[in-house]
């Protein structure tokens, strides 16, 4: 009776230590699937395919992980809210277990949302260092994408933020006006003093407040501005109804790095046009390439 009772023993130790084993292994599959899932996201490209569920485990095979393991991952990567949470910055804390965060991500499984690198509703902002007069400034301008007529794309600045517009002090040529008469002579003046290579802002009225943007590409073009470097590049994403979330780098030597969403807000249609306006400078819609054209 001894001995059968020792063998119920070794026999429930056995199976208590398999049954163990097999849950440090499925604990270890979780752990190394979310270490994975998690991996750099080297290209903004790759964070579009990972936000818009296209990102299958083909992506992982150079990884060298086994077949079980990558089938369990291509059953987690079907759950879109876990993929784009993966994308969240990790390491802000409030940010991930915020409750628009995690409004934001159903809302965009509910509505089906997808992202494009050809949409007109997302932004590239850029820091850039520049020095004017030998004094040094920082910029935003703001970057969009437009299509051509032949399908082609390519960026375009649509925006710049304020600066230290008291650099700009345009010479006026007493030498070069239009005269109080030019009415009756079809302003021609104006027109013969342009053929003398005159700048246009000559003949500005005093006082007259240019915006932003046009006012960096004429002291860029002048030479009295000089871009030195760029700083940093945040994207700005409106594509998401009643939310707006932005994208940035984290260059960190950890799982969760590279392209992941910094910032989620709720904003409405009515609240994304001011936006537009007041941070990212963006005045209206930009001239048609076929204007350039020659």
């Amino acid at each position: 009776m001894k001995i059968l009772n020792l063998y119920k023993y070794i026999l429930l130790v056995i199976c208590g230590l398999q049954s163990v084993t097999l849950a440090a292994q499925g604990f270890d599959d979780d752990r190394a699937i979310n270490n994975v899932l998690t991996m750099r996201v080297k290209m903004l490209d790759e964070f579009f395919q990972r936000f818009n569920g296209k990102y299958t485990v083909h992506a992982f095979q150079q990884e060298n992980l086994d077949s079980v393991l990558l089938e369990k991952m291509a059953t987690v990567m079907k759950d879109r809210e876990m993929m784009i949470q993966f994308l969240v910055n990790q390491r802000n804390e409030k940010l991930v277990e915020s409750p628009v965060v995690k409004e934001f991500v159903k809302q965009v499984v509910k509505d089906s949302t997808l992202l494009s690198f050809y949409d007109p509703d997302w932004y590239a902002v850029i820091t850039c260092k520049i020095k004017i007069k030998g004094k040094e400034e920082r910029v935003n301008l703001t970057l969009k994408v437009q299509q051509g007529e032949q399908g082609d794309s390519r960026w375009v600045i649509v925006g710049c933020s304020p600066f230290n517009e008291k650099a700009f002090t345009p010479k006026v040529d007493s030498l070069f006006f239009i005269g109080p008469a030019n009415n009756e002579l079809n302003f021609m003046e104006l027109s013969s003093n342009m053929v003398a290579d005159t700048s246009l802002v000559t003949y500005w009225a005093k006082g007259i407040q240019p915006d932003y943007l046009t006012l960096f590409s004429w002291l860029t073009y002048s030479g009295t501005a000089e871009l030195q470097k760029i700083e940093s590049i945040k994207y700005y994403c409106l594509q998401v109804k009643n939310y707006m979330f932005t994208i940035e780098f984290f260059n960190r030597a950890e799982y969760n790095s590279g392209w992941l969403i910094s910032s989620v807000q709720k904003m409405n249609s009515e609240q994304k046009v001011a936006f537009r306006k007041e941070s990212l400078f963006v005045k209206g819609e930009v001239l048609q390439w076929k204007l350039f054209q020659r």
